[in-house]
C-alpha cells in the first residue's frame, strides 16, 4: 500500500470513530486553517477527502433509506456485493473486494474520467428521477456496463504511461485496489454464473460421496474460465464461513492431497489462495479493533478465529512445506504477531498506571479499561502461542505479569480501608478493573477470590467508621 492509501485508511478509521458532531468540528477546523506547513498540507487534504467520503456514504445511505434518491453506486456494484469486505488486505486474493475500493472507483469515474452519467448520479441534486425500482435496476445495468467499459479503455490507454498508472492506483486506494479493479474487470461478464457454481459446490460437499459428474462439470468450467475460480471460492466461503471446505474442494479439483499437486492446478490453487486471504482478513480485522474500539471480546474472538483458520489450513494441506504458499502464510502470521508485540510492550506500564493508587493524579476508568484489555489479549495470545510464534515473548512476560497481579491483588484491596474522597473512588475503580483483568488471565475462580477480598475490605472500612 502506498503512503497516500495508508494515510487515507488511517484517517477513515479515526474519523468513523468520532461522533458526527466531533467529525464536523474537525472538518471545519481543517477547512479554515489554511496556514499549515507545506509538508503536512497533503495529509490535511487526504483527511478532508476521507471525511467527505464518509459524509457522502452516510448521506447516500439516508437517502436510500427514505426512498428519495436511490444509492446508484450500490446498485451498480450489486453483483459484487457477496464478495465485498470492509477490511483492506495485505495479501489479497480473487474472491474478496474491499468496500473502499468500490467507493474510490466510483469517485475516480466521476472526478477523473468525468463520465457524465456517473457525475450526475454522484450528486443528489442532479440525479435523474426514476419512476420505480425496476427503472432503477435497468439504469444500474446500463451504468455498470458504461462504467466498466470506460475503465477498461482507460487502463488500456495508460498502459505505457507510468505516471498515469500511478495516479490511478493512488486515487483508488493503492496496489491492492488496482489488483481488485483488474480482477473485477476480468470476471464481470461471468458474475451471473458464480452463485450457481458456489451453490453447486456446497451441495457437492453436503451430499456425502462426491458426485463425480457434477465435479467434472465444475472443473471444466473453472478450467475454461480460470479468472472465476477465486470468486467461486469466495461464494463458498461466504456460505460455509470456514476454510475447511475450500481445502476439500481444492483437493478434489486437483485430484490429489498434496500442496504441490493443488498449486499446480490453477482452479484448485485459487481456493487455497482465498483461504490464506481469509487469514489475512482476520489480521486486518484485529488491527482495526486495536486502532478503534479496543473491545476485549472482539479482540479475543479474532485471535481465536485467526488461530482456527491457520490450524485448519495447515491441518488440511501441507502448506508448511510448500515453497509457494509457506512464505505467504509466514508473512501473515508475522503480521498478526507483530501487532501483538506492540500491544504487549504496553502491558506492564499499563498495569502500573491502572493498579497503583498512591498519589494524584490517580488512575481513571480509562486506565483500568486499557490494562484489562491488554490482559485479555495476553491471555488469549497465550492460548494461541503455538500458531502465532510468540512463545519466547509469552514465556518472558508471564512471570512478570503473574508477579505484578499478585502484588496488586495484595495491595490494592487493602487501600479501600484507609483511603477517602477522590483517592478512594480511584481505588474502587482500580480494584474492579483488576478483578476483570484477573478473570481474563486466570479465570473466574481467581476473579471471585479478588471480589470477596474487595467486599471484606469494604465491610471492614464500614465497621471502622
Amino acid at each position: 500500500m502506498d503512503g497516500r492509501a495508508a494515510v487515507t485508511d488511517k484517517a477513515e478509521v479515526f474519523l468513523r470513530g468520532l461522533s458526527p458532531r466531533a467529525r464536523g468540528m474537525l472538518v471545519r477546523r481543517l477547512e479554515s486553517d489554511r496556514s499549515v506547513p507545506v509538508e503536512i498540507e497533503a495529509r490535511r487534504r487526504l483527511i478532508l477527502e476521507a471525511a467527505r467520503a464518509i459524509a457522502e456514504s452516510r448521506g447516500a445511505a439516508r437517502q436510500s433509506a427514505t426512498g428519495n434518491v436511490p444509492d446508484m453506486r450500490k446498485l451498480v456494484f450489486a453483483a459484487f456485493e457477496p464478495y465485498v469486505i470492509e477490511e483492506r488486505l495485505v495479501f489479497p486474493a480473487r474472491g474478496f473486494v474491499t468496500a473502499a475500493t468500490l467507493s474510490h472507483i466510483w469517485s475516480y469515474a466521476a472526478n477523473e474520467l468525468q463520465i457524465p452519467d456517473i457525475v450526475a448520479w454522484s450528486d443528489p441534486a442532479t440525479a435523474p428521477s426514476l419512476p420505480n425500482e425496476a427503472a432503477c435496476r435497468e439504469e444500474a445495468v446500463r451504468l455498470e456496463a458504461k462504467l466498466f467499459e470506460a475503465l477498461a479503455r482507460h487502463i488500456e490507454a495508460i498502459a505505457d504511461e507510468p505516471k498515469q498508472q500511478q495516479r490511478l492506483m493512488s486515487r483508488i486506494g493503492g496496489e491492492v485496489a488496482r489488483r481488485e479493479l483488474d480482477d473485477m474487470i476480468a470476471v464481470r461478464e461471468r458474475l451471473d454464473d458464480l452463485p450457481t457454481l458456489s451453490a453447486a459446490i456446497v451441495h457437492l460437499l453436503e451430499t456425502g460421496p462426491a458426485d463425480m459428474a457434477l465435479l467434472e462439470q465444475i472443473a471444466t468450467y473453472l478450467t475454461k474460465y480460470p479468472e472465476t475460480a477465486g470468486w467461486v471460492a469466495g461464494g463458498v466461503f461466504r456460505r460455509q464461513s470456514s476454510v475447511v471446505p475450500l481445502l476439500v474442494v481444492a483437493k478434489l479439483l486437483a485430484g490429489g492431497e498434496t500442496a504441490r499437486r493443488v498449486r499446480s492446478t490453477p482452479a484448485a490453487a485459487a481456493f487455497v489462495d482465498l483461504g490464506l486471504a481469509a487469514a489475512d482478513r482476520s489480521a486486518s480485522r484485529f488491527q482495526a479493533i486495536l486502532r478503534g474500539s479496543r473491545n476485549a471480546a472482539d479482540a479475543v474472538a479474532q485471535i481465536g478465529l485467526f488461530r482456527s483458520i491457520l490450524t485448519d489450513l495447515t491441518g488440511g494441506l501441507d502448506i508448511d512445506s510448500d515453497g509457494g504458499w509457506q512464505p505467504r502464510m509466514v508473512a501473515i502470521k508475522r503480521r498478526f504477531s507483530e501487532l501483538l508485540f506492540v500491544e504487549f510492550d504496553k502491558l506492564l506500564p499499563a498495569m502500573r498506571r491502572a493498579f497503583r493508587v498512591q498519589e494524584a493524579p490517580y488512575p481513571g476508568a480509562a486506565d483500568g479499561a486499557e490494562a484489562a484489555f491488554l490482559c485479555a489479549l495476553f491471555a488469549a495470545a497465550g492460548k494461541s502461542r503455538d500458531i502465532l510464534a510468540i512463545n519466547g515473548l509469552i514465556g518472558r512476560l508471564t512471570p512478570l505479569v503473574d508477579q505484578a497481579i499478585e502484588l496488586y491483588a495484595l495491595d490494592l484491596p487493602t487501600k479501600l480501608r484507609s483511603l477517602q474522597g477522590e483517592a478512594r473512588t480511584a481505588a474502587l475503580s482500580a480494584v474492579d478493573h483488576l478483578i476483570k483483568a484477573a478473570g481474563f488471565l486466570y479465570g473466574e475462580d481467581y476473579a471471585s477470590h479478588l471480589r470477596r477480598s474487595k467486599e471484606q475490605q469494604l465491610k471492614a472500612s464500614r465497621s471502622a467508621a
